[in-house]
């Protein structure tokens, strides 16, 4: 690894790197900032955790000087993501003159409108308000010499594939583009194609599992997953951990549930408001111990100290489970992810294992359900809702209608 002070930044700079303790380089640092130093767009594969947020603002925020127009725009999949980057954006410039603006949708658009007018040099935000405040005439993107994608797929995955094109398109003619994904999606290629002729590619990385995580798992019936999560909880004690379902009122019932035992939980799903979501993200940096969470927590979130990722529910994609448990053993430090998983789940356990080249181990917790092996290539049969204690739901009933069974 390089040392940032070898890197020939400035002064104002390093010295707000030091003060983020930030001394030497990640590899995607390293192998990234002189390359957009020297002028160039880079395409960036990337995984998780990485230090990529680092590899853009590091050498944007050296190579703009303050000429109160917006040079620089970001544009992020999440509010909390432009979020997290604007608050690294905030501390990596603090001593270099440089404003930015935090542009994104769930929050007041009048005062967005105000941090605009104060003609920042960086915007960070949201491709739907970005457009928004264009269309609004608060942002003109013309003299934008620096886009950054982060979390491409994501974003694209979202829908956002025509948002972006028609933002780019309202930059400067001659702009560098830096897009970082975890994967190389259709889409992610074709914006490249469109966009960034001529632009150095940098594979960071395969998309891959941090080496130093340990992989466990338990069988539960769906009614009793609650009790091997509280179980697994006091028998292994983690100090701070994600748990992730897969459905926004499955979130909603295991935060509840820890809470009511005592437990210091906080949640994160689209249900809820700008607000809360926030309000939840602030309070499990601080000293909430669990934060029950959607996907939408799963990409770009930079908490160093979250020590296990809990999967609640088993995600459905292989790629998905990387993504979860990429949010621990970040920056050297050693994680643990811990899987419950429904008895005819073994086979997307061997999926995954296979996929991400991980060995996943069966913890010794008594009262466990038998597994059942499946060969089936679909769809498992359907799951219970995430309530304890429901009857199972069909999709009809014999007078073809709606409604529940009895199991």
């Amino acid at each position: 690894m390089s040392k940032f002070e070898d890197m020939n930044l400035k002064s104002e700079l390093l010295d707000s790197l030091k003060r983020m303790n930030f001394i030497e380089t990640t590899d995607i640092q390293e192998m990234t900032i002189p390359v957009v130093l020297q002028g160039n767009s880079v395409l960036v594969k990337s995984k998780t955790g990485s230090g990529k947020t680092g590899a853009y603002l590091i050498p944007l925020i050296n190579m703009t000087e303050k000429k109160k127009k917006v040079q620089n725009l970001i544009l992020l999949p999440t509010r909390e993501l432009a979020i997290q980057v604007f608050d690294v954006f905030r501390k990596m410039s603090a001593k270099s003159g440089l404003k930015g603006a935090l542009v994104y949708g769930g929050a007041s658009i009048n005062r967005q409108a105000e941090d605009l007018r104060m003609k920042p040099e960086f915007v960070v935000g949201t491709p739907g308000r970005i457009k928004d405040m264009v269309g609004r005439g608060f942002l003109n993107l013309s003299g934008v010499k620096n886009v950054v994608l982060d979390e491409a797929d994501q974003m694209l995955d979202m829908g956002f594939y025509d948002d972006v094109s028609e933002i780019i398109t309202m930059t400067d003619d001659e702009r560098k583009m830096l897009l970082f994904s975890a994967t190389m999606t259709p889409d992610v290629k074709n914006l490249a194609s469109k966009f960034m002729e001529g632009a150095e590619t940098i594979n960071a990385s395969e998309d891959e599992v941090p080496l130093d995580i340990k992989h466990d798992y338990v069988v539960s019936e769906h009614r009793e997953k609650v009790d091997f999560l509280v179980r697994y909880i006091e028998d292994y004690n983690p100090e701070k951990a994600i748990i992730f379902s897969n459905t926004k009122s499955g979130a909603s019932f295991v935060s509840d549930r820890l809470r009511k035992m005592g437990y210091r939980s906080v949640q994160i799903h689209g249900d809820l408001t700008q607000r809360q979501r926030e309000d939840s993200i602030r309070k499990f940096r601080g000293g909430e111990r669990f934060l029950v969470a959607t996907d939408v927590a799963a990409r770009g979130m930079d908490i160093p100290s979250i020590t296990h990722i809990i999967n609640y529910d088993l995600p459905r994609e292989d790629k998905t489970y990387i993504h979860r448990v990429g949010r621990t053993a970040r920056f050297g430090k050693a994680g643990t992810a811990m899987s419950i998983i429904l008895p005819d789940e073994k086979y997307i356990l061997n999926r995954i294992r296979k996929t991400a080249g991980v060995n996943i181990e069966k913890l010794p917790m008594e009262g466990q359900a038998q597994e059942r092996r499946s060969e089936e290539r679909g769809n498992p049969r359907r799951r219970e809702r995430p309530y304890a204690r429901r009857p199972e739901y069909t999709s009809r009933n014999r007078k073809g209608k709606t409604g529940y069974r009895r199991s």
